[in-house]
């Protein structure tokens, strides 16, 4: 009876993690949707744009070249959740373990998608930070944003709009994508939230209202950094605390989960923090994996030491660190990365949505089960054009 259960489990999760998949995919509101039916990879060819010149009467035109430039939007990357599942367990659990995992499965392969996505923004050719609008060359200052009398919310996202359609982006197409907390204070300065005719799903994918004449997007995926400068040696029992989740730096290590090991330098703590941060499964005699929730939460965060520092990148959203180091190892100020752009602008090719796959153990009633996607990302040398990066502060630096 085994194969018999192995269907129906497979029907069943398939259609629920992809109705919950679509549902809140913000991604799939905003992408340009490529096709790629076989193989990985399609070719996106462009012709190269050209300047006007002047016609004079009687005049012989040099007849210039038209040329074309090729970009290429690869599928390669394939997140997944797997389990295994035996029969016995199934009829003795008291509770339906299979819709948690359909629940958990949706939403951590949401987190992946849309963090990818939007991590995409910064290839923008465009920024608008405290310097004003201008091109994106990596380096950007980020603006705190302020509410009440002397609120600087309308001059920025308004400005950073301007700026891309006097450069030729369709006003009309614009999308504004940042997170809940800047979305609240858009509320308070008049966002259009009473919006007829738009179907419920945008909603759930994040559509907000109407804000400056862009559709708002209230984006829990976009990609934010700080740093936590540590050039001194930390002290035993200094805490880093990242979206919820608690390091400790100590002396000896121990066995309690998130535990670091400080080491005999700055450089030592910043390599072993950077280390736990990158695989926080795995224990080390530089530090202790964490619980399988914290993990989780921290999938999308990464790390780079360097002698006096640690800097910490999340496609996860606003950061929401602290940290109560000694001395001057202080959190610098947190960044998250929000933008305008046309919808489109990023490429996406899913293909099939989310799969399914089972393998039975031969020897035990036991079916594993393996839930993914498959898709590619790509900002196109012309889509570099329709897109702004903002990067706004959404935490001081520690002082």
């Amino acid at each position: 009876m085994a194969n018999t259960f192995t269907d129906v489990v497979k029907l069943h999760y398939a259609e629920a993690t992809q109705e919950n998949l679509e549902k809140t995919l913000t991604a799939m509101d905003l992408a340009g949707m490529i096709d790629i039916p076989n193989g990985t990879t399609k070719n996106l060819p462009y012709v190269q744009m050209r300047a006007t010149g002047n016609y004079t009467k009687y005049t012989n035109q040099t007849i210039q070249d038209v040329t074309t430039g090729n970009d290429t939007i690869v599928i390669n990357t394939t997140p997944m959740v797997n389990f295994a599942m035996d029969v016995i367990d199934e009829g003795d659990n008291y509770i339906d373990v299979k819709s948690e995992v359909i629940h958990d499965a949706s939403y951590q392969i949401k987190k992946r998608i849309d963090g990818d996505f939007f991590n995409q923004v910064l290839n923008a050719k465009w920024k608008y930070d405290a310097n004003g609008f201008g091109r994106n060359i990596g380096t950007l200052s980020p603006i705190t944003l302020t509410t009440g009398a002397s609120q600087n919310i309308s001059t920025t996202f308004g400005k950073a709009k301007a700026g891309l359609t006097n450069n030729g982006a369709n006003g009309n197409a614009l999308a504004l994508c940042i997170d809940d907390f800047i979305s609240a204070d858009l509320t308070t300065l008049g966002m259009e939230t009473n919006v007829s005719g738009v179907a419920d799903v945008s909603y759930t994918r994040g559509f907000q209202g109407k804000f400056g004449g862009m559709n708002a997007y209230a984006v829990s995926m976009l990609t934010s950094t700080t740093t936590l400068d540590m050039a001194t040696i930390p002290t035993d029992g200094d805490v880093l605390i990242v979206q919820g989740v608690t390091f400790t730096f100590k002396t000896v290590l121990g066995t309690t989960a998130g535990n670091v090991l400080i080491g005999a330098s700055a450089a030592t703590a910043n390599t072993n923090l950077t280390a736990l941060i990158n695989a926080a499964g795995t224990t080390t005699a530089q530090g202790v994996a964490l619980a399988a929730d914290d993990q989780a939460i921290l999938e999308a965060i990464s790390a780079a030491a360097t002698a006096t520092s640690t800097a910490i990148t999340s496609r996860n959203g606003a950061l929401m660190a602290s940290s109560t180091n000694s001395g001057a190892n202080d959190l610098t100020a947190q960044v998250v990365n929000a933008c305008i752009m046309e919808k489109g602008a990023i490429k996406m090719a899913l293909r099939n949505g989310v799969k399914v796959d089972t393998r039975d153990e031969p020897l035990k009633l036991v079916t594993n089960y393996f839930i993914y996607a498959r898709y590619g990302l790509k900002v196109t040398t012309r889509s570099k054009e329709r897109m702004v990066v903002i990067p706004l502060v959404s935490a001081a630096a520690e002082l």
